[in-house]
């Protein structure tokens, strides 16, 4: 049975764990994601831990009859699908962390001339010219 094949054993828990990144990533349950990464660079350490490597394990598949190829070919495709979602959702989070940022520092006084306002050291001035 394929499922049992050494290529399964290696490419099924890492769609899994791409697939549990894109759940943490949607979820905004960012507390989980060190595990999910820990677990991630595990599964891509056995990846390439392959003899022969990746281009040997490419070669294996596609010398696998034809619904097993399939199989394959569907868990890895799925698998790339969770991989650029899981892109897509890193970039939107850290557009809204920086977002948030700047929206933080403008609205501080600190950063602002407010009355709350550090400007020791700064000499004032006021100018003249019109």
């Amino acid at each position: 049975m394929l499922d049992d094949s050494p290529m399964m054993k290696i490419l099924l828990p890492l769609a899994q764990a791409l697939a549990r990144q894109r759940e943490v990533l949607a979820a905004g349950a960012l507390d989980q994601l060190g595990a999910v990464h820990a677990e991630l660079e595990s599964r891509f350490e056995a990846l390439n831990a392959w003899p022969g490597g990746v281009a040997t394990l490419q070669q294996a598949i596609a010398l696998l009859p034809g619904p097993d190829c399939d199989s394959v070919r569907a868990v890895l495709q799925q698998a790339a699908e969770d991989n650029r979602v899981n892109g897509d959702l890193i970039r939107h989070a850290m557009n809204r962390v920086a977002a948030m940022n700047a929206f933080r520092a403008a609205s501080s006084d600190a950063g602002t001339y407010g009355p709350g306002a550090d400007l020791s050291g700064q000499e004032a001035r006021v100018s003249h010219r019109a």
